[in-house]
């Protein structure tokens, strides 16, 4: 990723930050980071140059390289509203260590989006868990369109699945119990749906599913499922 260091460490940044919360047009941005529209528009052309962001307009899809493929609200009359996407997904890491020190800016994608998305969300004691979780039930994983992590105390873990298999793992695997390295043991519980119970859940307005949504951080969801059914909640 060029100009890596430029984007993550200066005034780019919170202009950046704000992109990444939601696509937004330049007169939003300005607002937010109290900046001018003009400086703004200067600001978005050469990280949109960069490569970072994307021009789209309202009523597309959000595709490609951005975290989630989320609609962009109704489609109106007149003009369509330009606004500003992300169009990357990075980390960029320090490491400094005796015979070490340096920077890398690492892209984030399908084969290592799961291994960042449990280093922001959980402990690493916790990572540890989950990593042995997934390696231990991978049968599991692989039934699932979608992972959340919707809640974590001492002693458990609660994943959030999406899944067409929704009879199998409720009967299988409903609660599991992890040890970990060091030896210590956590549970897992797995509130199990598919797509069309949440959906339906969500149209009833059903408090369960609702709060269940809102609270989930999002492990594995490499069709978009869970971010379009989360995008649903803040429209």
């Amino acid at each position: 990723m060029d100009h890596a260091d430029e984007i993550f460490a200066n005034a780019k940044w919170s202009l950046v930050a704000e992109i990444a919360k939601r696509p937004q047009s330049a007169s939003e941005l300005a607002v937010k980071t109290s900046t001018s529209i003009s400086n703004i528009i200067q600001q978005l052309k050469l990280l949109e140059a960069y490569g970072t962001i994307k021009r789209i307009k309202t009523g597309e899809m959000i595709t490609g390289g951005t975290p989630a493929q989320i609609p962009l609200g109704k489609k109106q009359s007149g003009k369509p509203k330009q606004i500003y996407a992300l169009n990357i997904e990075a980390v960029q890491l320090a490491i400094l260590r005796n015979g070490a020190a340096e920077k890398k800016t690492i892209s984030i994608d399908a084969t290592n989006s799961m291994f960042f998305n449990l280093l922001t969300a959980l402990s690493p004691e916790d990572i540890m868990v989950m990593i042995t979780f997934m390696i231990k039930h991978e049968d599991i994983v692989k039934k699932c369109r979608a992972i959340s992590i919707t809640r974590t105390t001492r002693d458990s873990i609660e994943l959030f699945l999406i899944t067409d298999h929704v009879d199998e793992i409720r009967a299988k695997f409903s609660n599991l119990f992890i040890e970990d390295l060091n030896g210590r043991t956590k549970k897992i519980i797995n509130w199990t749906h598919n797509e069309f119970e949440i959906n339906d859940g969500l149209n009833r307005h059903d408090k369960y599913f609702i709060d269940m949504v809102k609270n989930s951080q999002i492990i594995s969801d490499p069709k978009f499922i869970m971010a379009a059914i989360k995008n649903r909640l803040v429209k």
